[in-house]
């Protein structure tokens, strides 16, 4: 209903009653006083019924007012940080969770790119998803790294509609969650399931996943790929006169001298124990894997320093290579133990080459 602000008193009706009879004196004597009270009482109900109007145009209102508040303290206060990106990649408006989120104050947001706010190793995964999301109509769903201006790196998961603003131009709504725990939680579980706990090497799973892939390469391009298998002479030694915890430390500093005598495409694991296997692809001929070998067992004749003793450790590699003494992962390890057997019986701290022999 449309409303009119005037409400008016009895005396005031009265009034307007009388000035109407008298406009139009040619009926003023049939106006009888019944007619005049009937008149009063149904302008008096009209008063009432604008009042009533009124009353529920400000309830209206108020209930209006709560609802905005309502929202906006959803919008904004909402546990996903919510964004709309023009076409060129401006924001153009955000809620205060995504501000937080961002490390930026609310309103230094607006005109912004939203790829300054992307960790530059994952800006083509957004600019993929944005281009796909504006020439299809599809939503987007992704995971990539963003840099608050300080330099914290968190993770976030980016769902993307399209849609358009007031005006019709072409806009996308991003809703941005915080999966940094997420994908820490990821990382553990990837961690324990693939990697050595004491040493961090890779474990015996992640090395068969490695060696069958450098396999598939050399057979398909005809390469050669080495697997050495070796331990710590004497090992058992420094665990029964120094103890364990001596020996743990005695194996993560191997690990740490192993992985720098190392090409960054080799993979050295710990299968248990003292006893490490390494990997080294794409080799051209078998005789390749002999500086690689040759640098571990030099990188050992050094001193370990553990605490306050000084170590000295040696190493004993058996080495098989692919095709030649074996072309399947579990012949390969078989020989490449058999070699390593063969170097301590000929004097420890050496490498040995499988000898079919």
């Amino acid at each position: 209903y449309r409303q009119s602000k005037a409400i008016f008193s009895l005396r005031e009706l009265w009034a307007i009653a009388r000035e109407q009879a008298a406009q139009t004196p040619e009926d003023s004597v049939a106006l009888s006083h019944e007619e005049i009270r009937k008149t009063l009482h149904e302008l008096r109900v009209h008063q009432i019924e604008m009042e009533m109007q009124n009353e529920e145009l400000r309830t209206a209102q108020a209930e209006l007012e709560k609802s905005r508040e309502r929202y906006f303290d959803l919008y904004d206060l909402a546990p996903v940080g919510y964004c709309t990106v023009s076409e060129r990649g401006l924001i153009l408006e955000a809620n205060l969770t995504a501000a937080t989120l961002l490390g930026t104050a609310h309103g230094a947001l607006v005109k912004q790119p939203i790829s300054r706010f992307i960790l530059k190793e994952d800006q083509d995964i957004y600019y993929l998803h944005r281009k796909k999301l504006f020439e299809t109509g599809e939503p987007q769903e992704f995971d990539l790294r963003l840099v608050k201006p300080e330099g914290a790196l968190f993770w976030a998961h980016l769902e993307a509609t399209a849609a358009q603003s007031e005006d019709g131009a072409p806009v996308c709504r991003v809703v941005i969650s915080d999966i940094t725990a997420r994908k820490q939680a990821e990382e553990k579980i990837h961690q324990m399931a693939y990697y050595d706990s004491l040493t961090g090497l890779p474990n015996r799973q992640l090395f068969s996943d490695r060696l069958a892939v450098a396999l598939t390469h050399a057979r398909r391009n005809h390469r050669r790929v080495a697997v050495a298998m070796f331990d710590l002479d004497n090992f058992k030694d420094v665990n029964d006169n120094l103890g364990h915890d001596v020996g743990d430390l005695l194996l993560k500093a191997a690990a740490e001298r192993l992985s720098a005598a190392l090409r960054e495409s080799d993979t050295v694991a710990r299968f248990g124990g003292d006893e490490f296997v390494l990997v080294l692809p794409d080799l051209k001929q078998a005789d390749d894997v002999i500086p690689a070998v040759r640098k571990i067992v030099e990188s050992f004749r050094e001193p370990f320093l553990i605490g306050a003793h000084q170590l000295f450790v040696t190493t004993s590699i058996g080495i098989a290579v692919h095709p030649d003494d074996g072309t399947q992962e579990n012949i390969l390890l078989k020989n490449a133990d058999s070699a390593m057997y063969q170097a301590k019986q000929t004097g420890r701290n050496r490498y040995q080459i499988y000898n079919k022999g």
